[in-house]
């Protein structure tokens, strides 16, 4: 009498059959695979420009509006009282007409004082979103 149980033989797997087949579908895709060339639908003339890449616009040079780390106001290197910024602005954009600002603040500037800074700017005629602010720690 026999105890132990018997072994089942492992199933084998054909691999050269399979191999056959997966060379079959290799040269079934090559040979139905199309490769299509670009084909041009319709032919166009661009336009030429002569005055294109001559002058270049010069960049916008913007007066520089400043708080310092002590909340006093330089406007144009020029220090200005907060009570008088606006009429210092409207006084400037009557001197130059196309002139653009620019504030640039201390990162403690009070925020009190950039609300005085922004109300001087919007009597003056300036939109908030026209005069980009640089907030800097000056060490």
């Amino acid at each position: 009498m026999n105890l132990r149980p018997r072994r089942r033989p492992v199933p084998a797997i054909p691999i050269v059959s399979l191999i056959d087949i997966m060379v079959i579908l290799l040269i079934f895709f090559i040979a139905t695979t199309s490769f299509n060339e670009e084909k041009k639908q319709v032919k166009i003339t661009l336009p030429e420009s002569k005055s294109l890449g001559e002058a270049v616009p010069k960049q916008d040079v913007r007066k520089t509006l400043t708080i310092t780390k002590t909340q006093d106001l330089i406007l144009d290197g020029n220090p200005v009282d907060a009570a008088q910024l606006a009429a210092a602005i409207i006084k400037l954009k009557e001197q130059n007409p196309g002139i653009k600002l620019e504030l640039q603040a201390d990162t403690e500037t009070a925020l009190g004082m950039l609300m005085k800074v922004w109300d001087a700017l919007r009597e003056a005629g300036y939109s908030i979103n026209d005069v980009p602010a640089r907030i800097q720690s000056t060490k």
